[in-house]
Formats: structure tokens, C-alpha cells, sequence
């Protein structure tokens, strides 16, 4: 084998350098274009993360989710300018290797954390759409109180015995939510057990007769009673009354006060001691 001399290592080193060098100056209108691109794209970026932030806040009202959004897409908009860049500049390949780079990566992260893109998605969801907002009593997942706290991975709800309880968004997103804020009217059944030896037409005006006098219940919705199916010796009796979910006592208030306005008259009439 046939050692190069030090003359020639210089030669082949010259040489290659010399045209490294000639690759520059012909690359530098493209390294110039590629530079404009890159910062104009930073200042594109900047002005759609702000642009994003403030539609997003004025349709969610969420800081947290708006500036999450915001900074993906500002990242997205980066990302976006640099693989055009490297266009510029002829480096396909590296755009090429980049691309299937991300992917992979994209590909361990979903799967890594796919239940907090799961939660994330869902919060998103809830901030949009907004099926319940900070305030709302609403039950899911069995747990039923009133809306604290919505975050991007889970809402707080705060329970009738005052516990908190932290629910992902995406057990909420998966599950049936009642609100019952949403709604303007509430109804109020109660069931009793009526004997049907009972004079049962008595019985029925009688416990209309008692809690229609409660003044706050519904204006245009009187209450109802209707005997719904037997029950061995005695028959089902359903007492409905409608009431303003929005102003006061409450559902609360007055499904006890109707209740024991309807125990009094069972009382009255010999059906319970």
C-alpha cells in the first residue's frame, strides 16, 4: 500500500477545502433567503400565538388553555419556517430525516402519555363547548356538586359534604353530565304507598289542596297527583309539584317542605301514625 505524502495530503486537503469554500459563495444568496424566511417566520409566529391567545380566551375564557393552544401553534408556525429554510438551503435530506425524526418521537409520545392527550383533548372540549361552567351543580361519574375549578387535565367538583373531588376530563368527556343549573324549571315526585281500601279521590284532593298553598312553586305548571300501578293492598301515588330552579328556597327547601306538607295529610287521614 502506498502511503500519500505530506505534499499530498496538503493537495487533497487544499482541494477540498477550496471547493467546500466555492459551495459557500454560491450558497450565500440561499443562506441569505433562508435567513429572511427563518425571522419572518419567528415574527409570524409571535403574532399568531398572540392573535390565537385572544380569540381562544374570548371563546373559552380559559387563560391556561388559550396559552397552551397559543404556544403549540407558535410552535407549529417555527417548525413549519425552519423545514422551509432547510429547503432553501438544499438540504432535503436533513427535512427528510427531521420529518421521520418527529414522527417516531411523535409516535413514543402519544403513546407515552396518551391518557394526558386524552385528558387534554376533553378539557379542551369542556372549555369550548362548555356543557358546565365554574358554578354549576351538575352530577357525573356518581358524584354530584358544584362545579370549582376546570383545568386542562381535570375539574374540581365540590360535593354537598363538602369534599372535592378531582375528576380527569376524560372519565367527564366519556360519561352522561346532568346540569342541573342549565335548566330554568325543576320538578319535584315524591312516591307514597296509598291503601286501597283508602277513599283515594279524597286522599289525591286533599295533598293538592295542601301544597298548592306554597307560594313560590311553579305559576303555570300546578301540581299533580296520579296513583301510577298497585302494589299489593296498597296502590303507588305520585305527587309532582314544578318550581323556578333559579330563584329561592330551592330544589331542597322545597322538596322537604312538600314532603312533610304531604306527610301531614297522610297523617290526617289515618293512612300513617
Amino acid at each position: 500500500m502506498n502511503l500519500l505524502t505530506v505534499s499530498e495530503w496538503v493537495t487533497l486537503i487544499y482541494g477540498k477545502l477550496e471547493r467546500w469554500w466555492t459551495h459557500l459563495i454560491r450558497m450565500v444568496p440561499n443562506i441569505v433567503v433562508a435567513l429572511v424566511v427563518l425571522i419572518l417566520f419567528i415574527f409570524l409566529a409571535r403574532l399568531t400565538k398572540k392573535l390565537a391567545f385572544r380569540v381562544l380566551h374570548r371563546l373559552s375564557g380559559k387563560d391556561a388553555i388559550s396559552s397552551f393552544i397559543a404556544t403549540v401553534m407558535n410552535m407549529l408556525v417555527i417548525i413549519l419556517g425552519i423545514f422551509i429554510a432547510l429547503n432553501i438551503l438544499k438540504l432535503e435530506a436533513a427535512v427528510t430525516s427531521l420529518l421521520a425524526g418527529a414522527s417516531i418521537i411523535g409516535l413514543a409520545v402519544g403513546f407515552a402519555f396518551q391518557d394526558l392527550t386524552a385528558n387534554f383533548i376533553s378539557g379542551a372540549y369542556i372549555a369550548f363547548r362548555k356543557p358546565f361552567e365554574v358554578g354549576d351543580l351538575i352530577e357525573t361519574n356518581a358524584f354530584l356538586g358544584n362545579v370549582e375549578k376546570i383545568n386542562l387535565r381535570s375539574t374540581t367538583i365540590r360535593t354537598f359534604e363538602g369534599l372535592h373531588v378531582l375528576l380527569p376530563n376524560k372519565e367527564i368527556f366519556q360519561k352522561p353530565i346532568i346540569n342541573y343549573s342549565r335548566s330554568s324549571e325543576r320538578k319535584i315526585e315524591l312516591t307514597f304507598n296509598i291503601p286501597q281500601k283508602a277513599n283515594l279521590q279524597e286522599i289525591k284532593d286533599k295533598l293538592l289542596r295542601k301544597v298548592s298553598s306554597i307560594e313560590y312553586l311553579h305559576d303555570n305548571k300546578p301540581a299533580e297527583f296520579y296513583y301510577t300501578a298497585p302494589d299489593g293492598a296498597n296502590l303507588k301515588g305520585v305527587l309532582s309539584v314544578w318550581i323556578h330552579n333559579h330563584q329561592p328556597p330551592g330544589y331542597l327547601q322545597t322538596r322537604h317542605e312538600v314532603l312533610m306538607l304531604a306527610t301531614d295529610v297522610l297523617k290526617e287521614s289515618g293512612i300513617i301514625s
